[in-house]
């Protein structure tokens, strides 16, 4: 079977899965689909390199990725797709263009599968009007907004897909009952509930590639608590300060906040604190988290994250907000807490029960390398569930290779 992993973003999540399709003898070619203002997926980043509209060289991608990605790739054809984003107009000729573009090279390339990751692009919906529909199966991230009113052009999309009735794959179940009530609110077909099936990713492997001792900190004696992603009021961030605060009076804690957003919150009254408001690298990314002690994550709202399995390569214990998905891949008391209240002071009595336990953090340590390396979490298995959903919807279409 030869299969094209075609992605908007998510490209982290997708590399691991794409590794373990290939591992089990599936012929994959992972696709990066990224908008010229945009060139930053965290693994391909061409910033400071910046590629024209069109298929980027195979050598610049092999340099961007650096040895040890490649290595991890090594039986995947990866490819790099960069297209116009005109972003300000609602239709647009040379989006359309470099859509048929893209879509006549999958075609030619003759996969028996086209699985789709994607945003709320645009472009994802001129690419899809040129493909052979019976081939596509898509993977949705986020579906409808849990922070402000669902865009346009995700509804049109999730209209689209209703539409054609395409195989869809969810990463959390409540991504799958968000998307189910999304249908359920508007009229015509609907997607029956054997083509909806819930795959959670496992542990964003792609991070293990970027680690670099030599820019490791000696150890200050500080408690390191560390908080990163897109900053927005939904994060709950400010819950996190009012929570160090409390804390800061018996021990000795570092607070350390990082990601690109507008602030909303101020950190007067805390004693020790790093904040960086900007992108950061995969290398900076995992040097904090190897240093931090504990990571939080105080979500208002959420449908799911990447964090969790990001921190988990690095085997450290999570205290999150009980929203959205959270429950789905951190078990409370095991690998993390799951805070009820979302207040500083549950927050703050969280952190202290495993400062105080310095039993129960190690054991938590232990839990996050087991739970994560079988089971429904372990991309072995998450390859195998994958390829079944592949091929019950080929042999639907009559289309198995």
């Amino acid at each position: 079977m030869k299969v094209a992993l075609v992605c908007f973003y998510v490209i982290d999540s997708t590399i691991p899965l794409a590794r373990n399709l290939s591992l089990q003898g599936i012929d994959t070619n992972l696709y990066s689909v990224l908008p010229y203002n945009n060139q930053n997926t965290y693994v391909f980043d061409f910033l400071k390199n910046k590629q024209s509209i069109g298929f980027v060289d195979k050598n610049v991608i092999k340099q961007t990725l650096g040895k040890r990605l490649s290595d991890y790739l090594l039986n995947v054809t990866t490819k790099v797709f960069i297209y116009p984003d005109r972003r300000f107009q609602m239709f647009s000729l040379i989006d359309l263009m470099y859509a048929y573009k893209l879509a006549k090279h999958l075609k030619k390339e003759k996969y028996d599968l086209i699985h789709i990751f994607h945003t709320s692009k645009r472009f994802w919906f001129f690419l899809y009007f040129f493909i052979d529909k019976r081939k596509v199966v898509q993977t949705l991230h986020e579906v409808t907004s849990h922070e402000t009113k669902t865009p346009l052009w995700t509804k049109r999309i999730l209209k689209l897909l209703i539409k054609n009735s395409t195989p869809i794959i969810f990463n959390s179940e409540i991504s799958k009952q968000r998307f189910i009530n999304f249908q359920n609110d508007i009229s015509g077909k609907k997607i029956s509930a054997d083509n909806l099936a819930v795959i959670k990713f496992g542990l964003y492997e792609t991070f293990l590639c970027f680690t670099d001792t030599s820019l490791k900190k000696e150890k200050d004696g500080k408690i390191r608590i560390l908080n990163f992603g897109r900053i927005v009021p939904s994060k709950g961030i400010h819950l996190l300060i009012d929570a160090i605060k409390i804390l800061q009076e018996k021990f000795p804690v570092h607070l350390t906040v990082i990601g690109d957003g507008t602030p909303y919150f101020t950190f007067d009254g805390i004693k020790s604190y790093d904040f960086v408001n900007r992108i950061f690298s995969n290398t900076e990314i995992v040097k904090l988290i190897e240093e931090c002690d504990i990571v939080v994550l105080p979500y208002i709202s959420a449908s799911q994250s990447g964090i969790p399995m990001t921190v988990y390569c690095f085997n450290k214990p999570i205290i999150a907000s009980n929203v959205g998905g959270f429950q789905e891949v951190i078990e409370n008391l095991n690998t993390g807490i799951l805070v009820e209240d979302l207040n500083a002071r549950s927050f703050a009595a969280s952190i202290e029960m495993l400062l105080e336990n310095p039993d129960l953090l190690l054991k938590m340590k232990e839990n996050i390398k087991q739970k994560y390396s079988e089971g429904e979490f372990s991309w072995p298995f998450i390859a195998n569930e994958t390829i079944n959903f592949y091929k019950k919807h080929l042999l639907s279409k009559d289309l198995i290779p």
